[in-house]
């Protein structure tokens, strides 16, 4: 037999005799025979504490009996943790919306509208956009704004 089956067989032979296959696996199986001598002493104990009566209860047992069963009650429950985690899921919602409020009413930021720096178009693509293909162009409404003429360089045909 394996040690499994003999372990389950003394468990349920409370104090009938052992059969001889049990006996003869005890004296071959060290463990087994282990295992058996500490179950008898187990079981000897609880015959010995069967007998025995139950103890008085010591003077205050009763006021330390309550006053554990109130620690017991003021330790959080399930329904705190939740409570709490609720609690913060509300501030955070509360905090982003502040948050986005903020950003849209704010002048600046990606939500913003056109400013007076974005409207302003620089000198030079203020000449090109008035410019006539003509050759009428809207400098000369605008003399401030006119370019600067540069003279032409000199071509010259002379190989050095």
């Amino acid at each position: 037999m394996r040690c499994d089956d003999i372990r389950e067989l003394l468990d349920n032979l409370w104090e009938g005799e052992e059969t001889a296959e049990i006996r003869q696996h005890l004296t071959q199986c060290a463990s087994c025979s282990s295992y058996h001598r500490d179950l008898r002493l187990l079981r000897a104990g609880l015959q010995l504490w069967k007998h025995e009566g139950a103890p008085e209860p010591s003077l205050g047992f009763a006021e330390r009996m309550v006053r554990q069963i109130g620690k017991i009650t003021d330790a959080p429950t399930a329904a705190d943790f939740f409570e709490r985690v609720g609690r913060r899921f509300v501030y955070a919602t509360l905090v982003l919306a502040f948050v986005a409020l903020l950003a849209l009413a704010l002048p600046s930021g990606p939500v913003r509208g056109l400013s007076a720096a974005d409207i302003q178009i620089p000198t030079q693509e203020v000449l090109l956009a008035y410019s006539d293909p003509m050759g009428d162009t809207g400098v000369q409404e605008a003399p401030e704004l006119a370019p600067v003429e540069t003279p032409a360089p000199a071509v010259t045909d002379e190989v050095k």
